[in-house]
């Protein structure tokens, strides 16, 4: 892994998820993150992702979160940002799903909070509101969920993602919760029941691909 970083250093920057050169992110590969398309999974509603987590839109995040290529927070924030307004209309709180202090360490912080913060950032833009709130933290006994079927991703969260209480998101105005990929569904469905558990309403979780 440390190699495939330094390779990105070094080369001529190329597209996430075709590998065309002179640009991170290209017109054709950008179609794989299209429009929002509901998820289904037990004991999760008003799901939604962009895309398939298969091809140019997985090269893509892997390839943020994994090898370094943080310049694709601005991609992904505004295709989470084009998205939006059809599930989500008016001001808007974005939480971003959190991830394990550890991964978070090596990856050079929360990756998901770094994407809010640029469709937060396209979504002024339009003139309308929004807003990043971390309000959700993961325990650092969590495993990673790699591997791991729907109960078991559960057991694994149960007790470990909680509210941060030092950032509470306003209680007015419903929140998107943001992911990078839904799976089983056990991230999302864990961090809505918390949000709601300290009266947060959760409008919707929105995450860039879904897999499974």
């Amino acid at each position: 892994m440390r190699s495939s970083r330094v390779l990105d250093l070094i080369l001529p920057q190329r597209c996430a998820g075709c590998a065309t050169p002179l640009t991170a992110w290209c017109p054709t590969c950008a179609r794989s993150l299209g429009a929002p398309v509901p998820v289904a999974r037990p004991g999760l509603t008003s799901a939604y992702a962009l895309g398939r987590y298969e091809g140019a839109a997985r090269r893509a995040v892997l390839a943020y979160k994994e090898r370094g290529r943080r310049e694709l927070a601005t991609h992904l924030g505004a295709a989470l940002a084009a998205a939006l307004p059809s599930i989500r209309a008016g001001p808007v709180v974005l939480i971003p799903a959190p991830s394990r202090p550890t991964a978070a360490r090596a990856r050079g912080g929360q990756h998901m909070a770094a994407v809010a913060h640029r469709c937060a950032a396209a979504v002024r833009a339009t003139g309308q509101w929004a807003s990043v709130v971390p309000a959700l933290r993961l325990d650092p006994r969590a495993a990673d969920s790699v591997g791991l079927d729907a109960p078991a991703r559960a057991a694994n969260l149960l007790g470990r993602l909680r509210p941060d209480p030092r950032h509470r998101p306003p209680p007015d105005i419903p929140a998107v919760l943001l992911d990078d990929v839904i799976t089983t569904g056990a991230t999302a469905t864990a961090c809505v029941s918390a949000l709601r558990s300290t009266g947060v309403p959760v409008a919707a979780v929105l995450a860039l691909t879904t897999a499974g």
